[in-house]
């Protein structure tokens, strides 16, 4: 096996957009609604929050403040640091110019998923509100804003409470990163790929698995992987930043930054970095 300097790791350039953040068990909330307004009138200002953990924690291969990003994707959007609350209110104020509409979301809340920030926006817009206060955050008509000149207590609505957890601690990493994982997995179910022993399986957010893939225990799919269609990944699998070509055994095998040709058997005990085999 020739191992290749300039191997460059071909994956979908869109692989984020799909919406495993939607619940699955219920039906996507855009099917009876046209939502291209939110993206079109909406501004999102995404708000580095204080705290023990990080904005840039890693949690499922993103940023915590990139899932919240993701949550509200297609919005114009802008990352200001966590004001005082004395000052939030003119702080959005000089940046709603243009925008019908301005929500406010906050790092640390990761789990926050796309058809929530939805139901948010809609109900904000048909009840014709000035302020919404979330369990953590706000959106606001920015019209209200120009001439508002302090923000009055308002009453908070919750929608899905488990996305506003607020992820705070080393304990609440823990959760948050169990559901986006399961989200993750839910979502290449969805799709076709089979899983054993899904409590040992962990698969980072831009991985891209093809329907017919069987994964066994004890396997982790880190960065920007590709896996083809009808590959086995037997147990004990690390895979990082590599594409597995369809119907390849992988087993027991570390792969980094490399490539598996269509068929081919890796493993058991292989070690691939920066190679194409």
């Amino acid at each position: 096996m020739e191992i290749d300097n300039e191997l460059e790791i071909e994956v979908s350039e869109n692989q984020i957009s799909f919406d495993f953040l939607q619940d699955m068990n219920k039906k996507p909330l855009q099917q009876a609604e046209n939502y291209d307004w939110v993206a079109e009138e909406t501004l999102v200002v995404l708000v580095r929050a204080k705290g023990e953990i990080s904005p840039n924690f890693d949690i499922c291969g993103k940023k915590m403040i990139d899932w919240v990003a993701l949550a509200a994707s297609g919005c114009a959007q802008k990352i200001i640091e966590e004001p005082e609350e004395e000052n939030l209110l003119e702080t959005v104020k000089n940046l709603a110019e243009g925008y019908n509409f301005v929500a406010v979301l906050y790092s640390d809340t990761p789990l926050l998923k796309k058809t929530t920030f939805l139901e948010i926006m809609d109900y904000f817009s048909k009840r014709r509100m000035n302020v919404l206060k979330l369990v953590r955050g706000y959106v606001f008509r920015a019209e209200y804003l120009q001439n508002a000149k302090m923000l009055l207590s308002t009453t908070v609505e919750e929608f899905d409470k488990e996305d506003f957890t607020l992820i705070n601690s080393s304990k609440k990493v823990s959760f948050a990163f169990k559901v986006l994982n399961e989200r993750i997995l839910n979502y290449h179910k969805e799709n076709g790929v089979i899983f054993f022993g899904e409590n040992t399986i962990f698969i980072d957010a831009d991985v891209e698995i093809e329907a017919g893939c069987v994964i066994y225990p004890n396997n982790i799919i880190k960065g920007e992987s590709y896996i083809g269609k009808n590959v086995i990944l037997e147990s004990g699998n690390y895979i990082f930043d590599t594409i597995v070509c369809d119907e390849a055994f992988v087993c027991q095998s570390y792969l980094e930054k490399s490539k598996v040709e269509k068929g081919k058997v890796i493993g058991p005990f292989a070690k691939l970095i920066n190679q194409k085999v």
